[in-house]
């Protein structure tokens, strides 16, 4: 069995998302000053680096994820979709539909845009100009009964450039304004340059904090 990590290490060069605050990791206490142990110090946004967003997010009546039992964070069917976007371009609908047949059955999708190869290279343009989903690639997800995460290489689900769409994605895929509950987890900032061909299995572990709307999260897969 092998594993891969799908996630990245959170760090102060971590990409921050439309002008969010940075991460800052401080030393509180060195063993190489003459203290008797390290500790650090760890200041951040709970949506910088490879994170979960709960329902609790954008859906006023929605979980916040300590309320989410750690199986939901465990994904035996997932999906991986190669679908190519440029700076500050839309998944829909319609890029979605020609994967019907393997979205249905499926609980993760991976979305690989392949702009995740700009988190390294070039920052700035992954913070600032990253592709996202629309309001109608919610819809569309919606309808799946098994599909219960979907996550992408890049720093949102959510277009930095196109706030109106970010908004309707977020409020339509965690579930506002539905009366059966239902909602399907977003995972953001994700590390998905591997060959993804053969996984099994993927484990997104939240650091579960009390009363948050959303979470830090490693990802792992199984192959």
């Amino acid at each position: 069995m092998t594993r891969m990590l799908l996630s990245y290490p959170l760090s102060t060069h971590t990409p921050i998302y439309n002008g969010n605050p940075p991460v800052e990791i401080q030393q509180q206490s060195s063993i190489d000053q003459g203290n008797l142990y390290n500790q650090f110090i760890i200041t951040s946004l709970n949506h910088n680096g490879t994170h979960i967003d709960g329902p609790w997010h954008f859906n006023p009546q929605g979980k916040k994820l300590t309320e989410i039992p750690l199986d939901n964070f465990i994904f035996n069917h997932p999906v991986v979709l190669d679908i190519p976007k440029q700076d500050d371009e839309l998944i829909t609908k319609a890029d979605l539909e020609p994967y019907e047949h393997q979205i249905a059955g499926s609980d993760l999708v991976l979305i690989r845009t392949g702009f995740g190869n700009k988190r390294s290279t070039d920052p700035t343009r992954y913070s600032n100009h990253n592709p996202g989903l629309a309001a109608s690639a919610a819809r569309y997800l919606m309808v799946f009964d098994s599909l219960r995460a979907v996550g992408l290489d890049a720093i949102s689900a959510g277009a930095a450039n196109h706030p109106d769409e970010a908004v309707a994605f977020h409020q339509t895929i965690l579930g506002k304004d539905r009366i059966d509950g239902k909602y399907i987890l977003v995972i953001e900032d994700m590390n998905l340059n591997h060959d993804l061909s053969n996984i099994s299995k993927v484990y997104a572990i939240p650091l579960y904090i009390e009363g948050v709307d959303s979470s830090f999260a490693t990802v792992f897969t199984e192959t």
